[in-house]
């Protein structure tokens, strides 16, 4: 074998261990922006975008970015992808922390402070401390609006405890009104021959009441209460009454209680009065039966009063109504007190 074959041969080895050599030699990531197309391993503009979104806060963005150059990028921007993946991770949220943000910014566009803020604060729960100190900006931002509505809502709440105060004082008053309902004397509708007798023996009935307290001051003063207790109340049908009757039921919001209904049914006197005047020719016989309640709902008779009226208008007539009255509600009240 001669030299200059040798040497070829040499020369054929050489060539053949040059691409094995270069392969050994892992080439280097150049520096992000500095390095020419051709020299630039594979993902480096991926590596390049996302450290361009990582600067601006964009971590959802970076995010992907990272992730392709870790797919399809060269081992050193594999490496270099993975720990900034790591790193941007504590700034990332997931996806129902970004919905949470998007529903607070849009209901701050609409200026709904109290559902933004409710919205800015669920982006807090369980999140990194940099997406809490985000929501921390948010919810004192909007807060700032909140003031008003703030006041209006102690406003109502404050109104709401006047309501129920009212509305208990109101309930007082409708229970003493019955207890003392039901410890009265009640006469009922009189009847009479006409329209002109019944005004006139209502007149009776109203005169007698409204002068027996000074009639029977003396006697009250007198006696002891175990035998004459005060004067209870008289209510009399067509004049006005200390307590008068409901005439609407009472309606909260859009509930409508039957409060009339149910104070006439617990509304039983201790006595019922029933009155009946029959004018004749010269005289005309009046008449009284004084019930007395015997339990809830059944009352039973105590006293039957009966007395001659002249028919024709006089003093006569409205000295003997005026008696009559006196007569009627005095029986009652010690048929009250003492019973049958």
């Amino acid at each position: 074998m001669s030299s200059m074959d040798l040497a070829f041969r040499i020369l054929i080895l050489f060539l053949s261990l040059c691409p094995c050599l270069y392969s050994q030699v892992a080439p280097s990531c150049p520096a992000a922006g500095t390095s020419t197309e051709h020299s630039q391993p594979p993902g480096m503009f991926d590596l390049d975008v996302a450290k361009r979104y990582e600067k601006q806060s964009r971590w959802k963005e970076a995010e992907q970015e990272y992730l392709q150059a870790g797919r399809a990028g060269a081992p050193c921007v594999k490496r270099e992808a993975l720990s900034a993946f790591e790193r941007i991770s504590a700034h990332r949220r997931s996806d129902d922390e970004e919905f949470e943000s998007e529903l607070g910014k849009f209901y701050e566009d609409e200026h709904e402070w109290k559902e933004a803020e409710q919205h800015y604060a669920a982006t807090a729960k369980d999140a990194p401390k940099s997406v809490r100190d985000r929501a921390l900006e948010n919810v004192a931002r909007v807060h700032g609006h909140l003031w008003l509505q703030e006041w209006v809502e102690d406003f109502d709440r404050w109104l709401g405890y006047l309501v129920r105060l009212l509305g208990g004082l109101f309930l007082l008053v409708i229970l003493y009104r019955i207890w003392r309902t039901r410890q009265g004397i009640q006469v009922m509708p009189l009847e009479a021959s006409s329209d002109d007798a019944n005004k006139r023996l209502t007149f009776a009935l109203s005169t007698a009441r409204e002068e027996l307290p000074g009639l029977l001051a003396p006697i009250l003063a007198t006696m002891q209460t175990n035998v004459v207790d005060t004067l209870p109340l008289i209510l009399l049908p067509g004049v006005e009454n200390e307590f008068p009757d409901p005439a609407e039921d009472l309606e909260v919001g859009e509930i409508k209680l039957p409060l009339a209904n149910w104070i006439r049914f617990f509304n039983r006197p201790t006595i019922r009065v029933f009155g009946r005047w029959n004018v004749g020719t010269d005289a005309g016989i009046a008449q009284a039966r004084i019930q007395r309640r015997w339990s809830l709902m059944e009352y039973r008779e105590s006293r039957f009063i009966r007395a001659s009226i002249a028919s024709a208008a006089s003093p006569s007539q409205d000295r003997q109504l005026t008696l009559f009255g006196y007569d009627v509600l005095v029986k009652a009240i010690f048929s009250r007190r003492y019973g049958p």
